[in-house]
């Protein structure tokens, strides 16, 4: 188990450390997509899919989808779609950016989402983003990202001697006091600015046109506590729900239904664009995978219903020094599973039918979950769960793992719940009784290589009849712990014995269905 955290933290660490703008995450997330086998569609292009198919798409640069089309399609497939948000707050750089004199040169920033605007302070800050460049042979600019990978710039407190009041608390004027020095040039401005990015581009400063650059905590995640039972980072909020959608899909192989990871900007403020979850770029996609292999919109419409959706976004962890922040009879402790959050007022879009679904799959696998509630005098926060369940009627719930400090530059969250939150969608993707699986036709293999040598020891020569028994009671084992005794089982006739573990066909010249009706009279 050790190993398997560690492995766990060392790939977050990877993603988490290149996820430094959502130009950035978006990267991130195609590579490993690609890597995976998955093929990258173009949007503008007609898309053609096929049954086994893993495909990937990142419409605007910032929102990706990747998806697994399975092998065995219906006219209504099961979707199984888990979604998260690649953007947390911080500060987005204004245009004509730089304010300078003879105390220094300042970086006019806005505030991006709910930032803990202290957290911030006496931290080393760098910028990475994306800009636009002139294109003489097109309408539409050359857009390439820029990250500086290393420290240029920083918020400083100031020193208690001039503010003796400074740990009452001090407030924070995001105009004033949030704008990060970048050096002591009092000559440097726009100009110099662009030159700057230019030379991290290698591009010409007369061709960047405008940019979109995101100021952030430069620093790596560590893991810690006495046992290493704990981790920081910054952006854990939400990139750990981020590489869960992924390691899922990908790990999981799923071979049933539609399986889909939708990764959204925009999230920490409203979600309200054309590639946030309150559009329509989701169910858009979801019709042209349906159109690409000839499902009927009406057949759409009705597959949502048996349909499942989770949302994965961090959730609040009782905090040692504050336990009266949290709800009396759910607070949630590090290290103790991911949460399923519930709340009255829809703040999350967990529903009682998918819940049962997450506990049911979560115990068949032996991973650890809580579910949670806010305390009433506080209202917490929201997800995109809300706006895509609104959207698209599926069985559906908000999960992910709690954390201490949500929105601050730098976050602390538990080594064992990432580890059983990205077990979990692993099992989601993968697993099949959840989704009304109640029985198979368990065909076995027609020759067994004479000088094979099997696991038991025995030559293929000597196994060229018996393997068929063995093959179907595993095949009962597999049944019995996954459905629960609720299933059926057939198979062409096999080695004395295997009629214990199935229904039998008379040979391979009545394997149809009639010949299933004939093995029950």
């Amino acid at each position: 188990m050790d190993t398997q955290i560690q492995q766990t933290f060392e790939q977050l660490k990877q993603t988490i450390s290149v996820s430094t703008s959502p130009f950035h995450t978006a990267k991130e997330a195609m590579r490993r997509l690609n890597e995976a086998g998955f093929v990258t569609l173009d949007w503008d292009s007609t898309w053609e899919l096929v049954p086994g198919g893993k495909y990937a798409v990142c419409p605007f640069g910032t929102t990706v989808f990747g998806f697994q089309i399975g092998t065995d399609l219906s006219d209504t497939p099961v979707w199984k779609l888990s979604s998260s948000h690649i953007d947390n707050p911080g500060f987005r750089i204004k245009y004509n950016p730089v304010v300078s004199s003879k105390n220094g040169c300042r970086l006019n920033t806005e505030v991006y989402g709910g930032a803990i605007y202290s957290t911030w302070l006496d931290r080393p800050l760098s910028i990475a983003g994306r800009i636009a460049l002139k294109n003489p042979q097109s309408s539409h600019p050359r857009l390439k990202l820029v990250d500086f990978k290393r420290p240029v710039a920083v918020l400083p407190n100031l020193a208690i001697h001039l503010n003796r009041a400074m740990n009452d608390g001090v407030a924070l004027n995001a105009q004033t006091d949030l704008l990060p020095i970048c050096g002591m040039d009092e000559h440097m401005d726009t100009d110099t600015f662009l030159q700057i990015l230019a030379n991290e581009t290698g591009e010409k400063p007369e061709d960047i046109l405008c940019f979109d650059l995101s100021v952030y905590h430069y620093a790596e995640p560590v893991r810690t506590g006495f046992s290493g039972d704990m981790f920081m980072a910054p952006r854990i909020d939400n990139i750990s729900s981020v590489q869960a959608c992924l390691t899922g899909l990908i790990e999981a192989n799923p071979s049933d239904g539609i399986s889909v990871a939708v990764l959204f900007d925009h999230e920490e403020i409203g979600s309200r664009s054309k590639n946030g979850a309150n559009g329509n770029l989701l169910s858009y996609t979801l019709e042209r995978i349906c159109n690409a292999l000839n499902i009927s919109r009406e057949n759409f419409l009705q597959s949502l219903v048996h349909s499942y959706y989770l949302s994965l976004d961090v959730a609040h962890a009782i905090h040692p020094a504050h336990p009266e922040k949290s709800d009396i009879t759910s607070a949630m402790p590090l290290n103790r599973g991911f949460a399923i959050k519930a709340s009255a007022k829809h703040a999350y879009c967990s529903d009682d039918d998918m819940t049962g679904v997450i506990l049911q799959l979560a115990a068949r696998h032996h991973i650890a979950c809580q579910q949670n509630h806010m305390r009433n005098d506080y209202p917490g926060g929201s997800t995109v769960g809300p706006m895509v369940a609104a959207n698209l009627p599926m069985c559906s719930a908000d999960i992910g793992i709690p954390i201490y400090a949500m929105h601050s530059a730098m976050e602390t969250a538990g080594m064992k719940d990432q580890y059983d939150l990205e077990a979990f969608m692993k099992a989601f993707y993968k697993e099949y009784f959840s989704w009304g699986l109640k029985g198979a036709m368990i065909d076995f293999g027609e020759f067994v290589t004479p000088d094979a040598l099997l696991y038991n020891g025995k030559p293929g020569n000597a196994m060229h009849n018996e393997h068929s028994y063995w093959y179907a009671k595993t095949m009962k084992e597999v049944f019995d712990e996954g459905a629960n005794g609720d299933y059926i089982l057939f198979q062409r006739s096999g080695c004395a014995g295997s009629q214990a573990f199935a229904g039998q066909f008379g040979g391979d010249q009545a394997a149809f269905m009639y010949g299933l009706k004939q093995a029950f009279y």
